[in-house]
């Protein structure tokens, strides 16, 4: 049973790039204007349809990715990190493959541009709770170092966790990485098998100086002489 939004996502898509922006555009729009049930169950069908190669309008179904990997689910009375983790953590899966084959096609024009332009390799880092190994698990990474402490300090606090705070670090390489975004301005990195990168990692002990993520650190820096090219998948 598909959810009420479904049919939207079927549409033929739209042609050439505007056409891929207009149906992104589109996508977004959906997500946003329904409630959080709606929403998870709209993800769940996206998901489910990209896994068993049904039918999609590809632009589409990445604009509503994109919000649902960015927005958290409020269900059942609690936060529940996004709407993509809650569902794929409930299937048991990972999100590996679901962040390398949909990364490229989740970046806006302008996070593809910055992409393109970035010099490797970088440094990346991560935050978390919990061991190095644990923390090396995750697909989702930063270029700025105040944002992962501030997810292994701060963010786990608001749930109350009370686990040992873990920043890790490494250098990745243009074809580690699926893709850059900064929609939450948090410079971020999606590392698909991060984890297969273990052995080159290591845990950062600078943890002063500590703020919240509102200033905007991935902001108009510039990346020069890099060719990171990484294109959305044809619909």
């Amino acid at each position: 049973m598909f959810s009420e939004q479904w049919k939207d996502f079927e549409r033929p898509a739209k042609r050439g790039a505007k056409g891929w922006n207009k149906d992104f555009a589109d996508g977004v729009s959906i997500f946003q204007r329904v409630d959080d049930g709606a929403r998870f169950s709209l993800t769940s069908d996206l998901i489910r349809a990209w896994r068993f190669e049904l039918p999609l309008n590809r632009a589409m179904a990445s604009g509503a990715l994109r919000q649902a990997w960015e927005s958290e689910p409020y269900l059942g009375g609690m936060r529940r990190g996004s709407f993509v983790s809650k569902f794929m953590h409930g299937e048991g899966d990972d999100m590996d493959e679901f962040a390398e084959d949909w990364g490229p096609s989740l970046m806006t024009p302008e996070e593809e541009e910055k992409f393109e332009a970035m010099e490797f390799p970088l440094t990346a880092y991560r935050g978390g709770t919990g061991s190095i190994d644990e923390v090396a698990q995750g697909i989702s990474w930063t270029l700025d170092l105040e944002i992962a402490k501030f997810y292994a300090l701060d963010w786990p606090k608001r749930w109350g966790i009370e686990r040992e705070p873990m920043i890790v670090s490494m250098q990745v390489e243009c074809e580690d990485v699926a893709a850059f975004l900064v929609g939450r301005k948090e410079s971020e990195l999606l590392v698909p098998y991060a984890s297969l990168l273990r052995d080159a990692m290591t845990e950062v002990t600078d943890r002063v100086d500590v703020r919240l993520a509102g200033a905007d650190p991935s902001g108009g820096a510039d990346f020069p002489g890099g060719d990171c090219r990484h294109l959305p998948a044809a619909s």
